[in-house]
């Protein structure tokens, strides 16, 4: 189905890629897997033809469709869920109207024209009957109510949450029912109860996926393959996540073996050729060594995963709450809550759940003052040093130094730097723009920048969505050890239940 041979691609002074070679088949169900900034999201980019290769070839069997859902989704948004939707269907609607119209037309013609117009209109039909086309609404209803997805809502794409936005594509993708589909993090954006459905239709999916995810579970659930990101190479393993678990760590001991024994033979090598060949009785067999060097595949370094260290600074305590919540309606033409009702004790941790578009991250916006309440009132305590972590955040050309220097105007490279190093964020990455970057790098620039402010009132936005799994244990200690208060909204169950959070349910 898909061919990759020989592939090599550079992004600034980093190779990410070595003379990759592999090849995916039909109905194979793959997970892509890799520490953040190994590369993934590029390597699907380039799959889907939105990146051309340094040099290989990204070879797609001719009669293969694909399509592709990325982290920084575009999407024609002008249209209404339905619209967007039943957009899938348009060619069989339009048949429909040709058939309908054909039935029409025989009001207005002879009789000896009837047999021809209804042997049209009868392979018409049965060309809808083919593809399923009475069980549309069927199958429309199956998918938006397995990723909770509301076809009533009236909004146009524009106005819904980039996690809804998410969903909606992805509905659209299913739908359309490619041979191949490729999936940037699709779970980041689901509530539990989703991210379960889609597992389960993955599952069953008769054609190909390749699926970028830091989830385990979801990949032990729904891969038959996976292809790992590791040392610049491209290893395939058969089985779910596990199995490559077990395989890449009995593979990793051998590899990093065969790495200390070559490092040895070429220190030595060296050694010998670099005494012996300006003498005229060994220049010979130094000669020889040196050519025999020159021909060996020299082995990359084993790659580390990069140690990151998230941190954020305190400033004070205080004696009283540090947000009260009163008849509070929140919307943005229309209520989309009850009335809320809530206090915020100070120091303690709170995580609101509930469903995606419920109003989770409407209500963070509007009391942090972002968005106007419709009716009822919340009192911040003027006391409160807030730090705020939004879900979605407008990438564009500006590099992560530059990032920082926005608000940090008198901070030098060297500074910047430290600071963004210790979120695994080193060497180039540091000078790439915003929007080349990972979107599990992204992150980490913005934490970066959030740990030089102090605060003791934590807002954090859906803040697990792309982190991988380093990332995630080293945000949660900092969680954890943070004194302050904390309001967190996610639907990352195996992240928030570790820690001592109150759960508020929307």
């Amino acid at each position: 189905m898909l061919e990759i041979k020989d592939l090599q691609f550079t992004y600034g002074d980093k190779q990410l890629f070595n003379n990759v070679t592999f090849k995916i088949y039909n109905n194979e169900h793959v997970g892509l897997v890799g520490v953040n900034g190994s590369g993934k999201s590029t390597l699907m980019n380039l799959i889907a033809h939105r990146l051309t290769p340094d040099y290989g070839e990204i070879i797609w069997d001719k009669n293969i469709t694909y399509s592709y859902l990325d982290q920084h989704l575009k999407v024609h948004d002008e249209v209404t869920i339905k619209e967007y939707l039943y957009n899938v269907y348009e060619e069989l609607y339009s048949r429909e109207d040709d058939m309908n119209k054909l039935y029409e037309s025989m009001e207005h013609v002879d009789s000896d024209q009837y047999d021809k117009i209804l042997d049209k209109a009868y392979k018409i039909q049965m060309y809808l009957e083919e593809k399923d086309f009475y069980m549309i609404k069927s199958k429309i209803g199956n998918i938006i109510n397995g990723l909770g997805i509301s076809i009533e809502d009236n909004r146009k794409l524009k106005a819904l949450s980039g996690g809804q936005r998410a969903k909606v594509f992805l509905g659209k993708m299913l739908l359309e029912e490619k041979d191949t589909l490729l999936l940037d993090e699709p779970t980041n954006f689901l509530d539990a109860v989703h991210v379960d459905w889609l597992a389960k239709f993955l599952v069953n999916y008769k054609n190909a996926f390749i699926v970028i995810s830091h989830n385990p579970e979801f990949l032990n659930q729904i891969c038959n393959n996976i292809i790992a990101l590791e040392n610049r190479q491209i290893i395939k393993y058969r089985g779910n996540y596990d199995d490559y678990i077990r395989q890449r760590d009995m593979n990793m001991e051998t590899y990093e073996k065969e790495y200390i024994k070559q490092q040895k033979y070429i220190k030595q090598t060296e050694e010998f050729i670099n005494k012996n060949i300006v003498r005229a009785t060994t220049t010979k067999r130094a000669q020889s060594r040196r050519k025999m060097l020159e021909k060996i595949e020299v082995l990359e370094k084993p790659q580390a995963e990069k140690k990151v260290h998230f941190n954020f600074k305190f400033t004070k305590s205080f004696a009283v709450d540090s947000l009260i919540v009163k008849d509070l309606e929140i919307g943005y033409s229309k209520p989309i809550l009850p009335k809320i009702n809530l206090t915020f004790a100070y120091g303690e941790k709170y995580v609101i759940v509930g469903k995606n578009g419920v109003g989770k991250s409407t209500f963070l916006k509007t009391v942090l003052g972002l968005i106007k309440p419709l009716s009822g009132d919340f009192k911040l305590s003027s006391l409160n040093d807030i730090l705020y972590f939004s879900q979605e955040i407008k990438v564009n050309k500006e590099t992560a130094i530059q990032f920082f220097r926005n608000d940090y105007p008198i901070m030098d490279d060297g500074q910047i730097r430290s600071v963004l190093a210790k979120y695994g964020i080193i060497g180039d990455l540091a000078i790439k723009t915003m929007d080349q970057l990972s979107g599990g790098e992204v992150a980490k620039v913005r934490f970066a920048k959030l740990s030089l402010e102090k605060s003791n009132l934590l807002i954090l936005d859906e803040p697990t969505n792309h982190l991988d799994k380093t990332a995630k244990l080293s945000l949660l200690k900092a969680i954890d050890d943070y004194s302050g208060t904390v309001i967190l909204v996610s639907h990352d169950k195996e992240f928030y239940r570790q820690l001592n959070m109150k759960e508020i349910k929307f």
